[in-house]
């Protein structure tokens, strides 16, 4: 691993500093600027894509039923219908 020794213009350091204090849990300058590095580098093709892993929030509510996973289609056609949700007839 090698070591760089940089200097921010104010604006950068001061950016840094807010987004840091914003944040639940600290984290180190040198872990987001190593970060924000590795996607800046991706986005240009300098280094390969990060894998990003799909990440589901769980509702706050759910729907009360069991078989949703099973009988998908099925309930949100009930609820389309029940809400009166529009259907879009794309063929």
């Amino acid at each position: 691993m090698q070591s760089f020794n940089i200097t921010l213009p104010d604006a950068i350091a001061n950016a840094l500093n807010a987004y840091i204090s914003d944040q639940e849990v600290s984290l180190p300058a040198n872990a987001i600027v190593e970060t924000a590095l590795k996607e800046f580098l991706c986005q240009r093709g300098y280094l390969p894509a990060q894998k990003q892993s799909l990440r589901l929030t769980p509702a706050p509510k759910g729907s009360g039923l069991k078989d949703t996973s099973v009988n998908h289609d099925n309930i949100l056609a009930e609820q389309a219908f029940s809400q009166s949700l529009p259907i879009n007839n794309y063929v």
